[in-house]
């Protein structure tokens, strides 16, 4: 299967985004597979450890505009409560999926010309949708602010 070049470029800028997010405070990082035990990771300071963690589709994008937005300080609780440390935050790259109706907000800005499928403007893949990568970082940093790591 070939990726598409704006597909490259969004998944280049999420990274950019995420590392940023992830080196704006002091961190033991980055993980490597520990010298001690290859079944674990270790930081930095080769410090054992063990990710664990629970995930939900919609933990960066609304996936359902007829429901409440997500509300992922309390996912986070959960993940703390429940002593995880690790979460996958979930990105699509599609107006809808097979189980959500709209998703929401796209990496894209959506100027048109035309409408797409949905009936709302076409996406503009030369222009990144400044609302997803706020999220984005401020949700990597709300998780790495708790203890987690963040994979996406």
């Amino acid at each position: 299967m070939k990726t598409s070049p704006s597909v490259l470029v969004l998944m280049s800028a999420i990274l950019k985004f995420a590392v940023t997010a992830l080196t704006a405070a002091p961190a033991t990082g980055p993980l490597r597979v520990s010298k001690e035990n290859p079944r674990y990771s270790a930081d930095g300071s080769g410090k054992a450890i063990y990710l664990t963690g629970s995930y939900t589709w919609t933990n960066l994008q609304e996936g359902d505009d007829s429901k409440p937005p997500f509300d992922f300080d309390t996912y986070l609780d959960f993940l703390v409560r429940h002593n995880h440390n690790f979460i996958r935050l979930w990105s699509w790259q599609s107006t809808g999926a097979w189980i959500f109706p709209s998703i929401s907000p796209p990496p894209w800005m959506r100027t048109g010309p035309g409408n797409a499928t949905d009936g709302k403007p076409k996406f503009d893949l030369g222009k990144f949708n400044p609302a997803y990568f706020d999220r984005l970082r401020s949700r990597v940093l709300a998780a790495r602010n708790r203890g987690m790591c963040v994979l996406r």
